[in-house]
């Protein structure tokens, strides 16, 4: 069978990573065509069906990085993922998740001192070709960003062999990196039905974040869920539910940040009005906060195609969210809502909207579900990702067929006297 490593280039210290998720998530599923070997950088176990290769992460020696914020050292995190890519070890590397950018690069450069052909996924593209806009970074930050970060994914992107672009919007991104192949495929992330809910586990849950359970006169319940990293909106959620005038309960999911004012938004609310900060969650908590949900809101200022939307539909959620990147390939005006990035306004406004209407989101979100069921599954992603390896593969054997064949014409033209030495 065709051996494939899988590298998952993510900073070690995230907690939760989407595209780390989703990369290991497709390798299970590719799992039934190939024997895939894992790699990543986060640690942890073998997907299911899969190989796992223990990797080292750490930062290069003899610098003082206590003295940098975890956000700074963030670029310069390096794995000896690279050193087991030799000639031979496998017949194909995919790439999942361009940072740390300078990693990824050097597992780019491996592949091909090894003779190995590689192809990547565009997890987190659009966060990377945008970075220097939704970070508000100064002059100095913005030059650091391209030569650390966009650089060496451009430099991985122009020697792929192929390239699985998540949703068309990506095309635009991957071609502005320099990427020269006659072909981009897209390969889109899938989602997993949700088991049958436990009805005493959700109520368990929910009494755990101090929630009801749901009824029919209650306020709008609306979730949002991700790293609070700058590009995910955060203050933008916040500043849009504090202007509304009506009830709600916000659920604020994911790890916290000391950075972002938690207290003081939970302090800002109106009678009626509540925010729930739950920190990290479990699979089963965020199963069970999904479908306390009337409505999931996820107003990222970038982001490529988020697993987060697409679990938020699978568990039969409407989907508001912003205007970005793959996000419009995932959701249609049957399923959810969508909404110009950064403008708290704009937000506000469509929240009120469809909280006006709960028969209406009940119907989008049965449609969310079904949509998702029939386009977005893992099995049919590995399919079509299959494809694309036996594409590259059989272009490999071809080119290494054209080479034996030129290299014999060539000694038996010396040997006839007809070629010079």
């Amino acid at each position: 069978m065709t051996r494939v490593l899988s590298a998952i280039v993510v900073p070690p210290h995230l907690s939760v990573s989407g595209g780390a998720r989703a990369g290991a998530a497709l390798s299970a599923a590719l799992s039934a065509h190939c024997t895939v070997t894992v790699a990543s950088m986060m640690g942890g176990s073998a997907p299911p069906g899969c190989r796992w290769l223990p990797v080292r992460t750490g930062l290069p020696p003899g610098l003082p990085w206590s003295r940098l914020s975890q956000r700074h050292r963030t670029p310069f995190y390096r794995s000896d993922i690279p050193r087991a890519i030799r000639p031979g070890a496998y017949d194909l590397v995919h790439l999942h998740n361009p940072m740390p950018g300078l990693e990824m690069g050097r597992i780019a450069r491996a592949c091909r001192a090894a003779g190995i052909p590689y192809v990547i996924s565009t997890h987190g593209f659009n966060e990377v070709a945008r970075g220097t806009e939704i970070y508000g970074f100064g002059a100095l930050r913005r030059a650091a960003w391209r030569h650390l970060v966009q650089a060496p994914v451009a430099e991985a992107v122009r020697g792929a062999d192929a390239i699985m672009a998540l949703s068309p919007a990506d095309f635009e991104i991957v071609r502005a990196m320099g990427f020269r192949g006659e072909t981009i495929d897209v390969v889109p992330n899938g989602v997993d039905l949700p088991p049958p809910a436990s009805p005493e586990a959700d109520r368990a849950v929910w009494e755990r974040f101090g929630l009801d359970a749901p009824g029919e006169g209650a306020p709008i319940t609306c979730l949002f869920l991700a790293n609070h990293t700058p590009n995910k909106g955060l203050p933008v959620l916040l500043a849009g539910f504090l202007g509304l005038a009506r009830p709600f309960t916000l659920i604020v999911g994911g790890e916290t940040r000391p950075e972002i004012d938690y207290a003081g938004a939970v302090a800002a609310v109106k009678p009626g009005q509540r925010i729930v900060v739950t920190g990290r969650l479990s699979d089963a908590e965020v199963g069970a906060l999904m479908r306390r949900s009337d409505l999931f809101v996820f107003p990222t200022l970038a982001d490529t195609l988020p697993l987060v939307v697409f679990e938020a539909m699978a568990h039969g959620r409407p989907v508001l969210a912003s205007e970005v990147g793959g996000i419009p390939h995932q959701i249609d005006a049957a399923c959810g809502r969508l909404v110009p990035a950064g403008d708290p306004e704009a937000l506000r406004n469509a929240v009120a909207d469809l909280a006006g209407d709960r028969a209406a989101l009940r119907r989008m979100g049965e449609r969310a579900r079904a949509r998702v069921a029939a386009d977005f599954s893992w099995a049919g992603a590995a399919a079509t990702a299959f494809g694309v390896y036996r594409r590259v593969l059989a272009a490999g054997a071809e080119r290494a067929r054209d080479g034996a064949g030129a290299s014999r014409l060539a000694v038996d033209g010396r040997a006839a006297g007809r070629i010079p030495g």
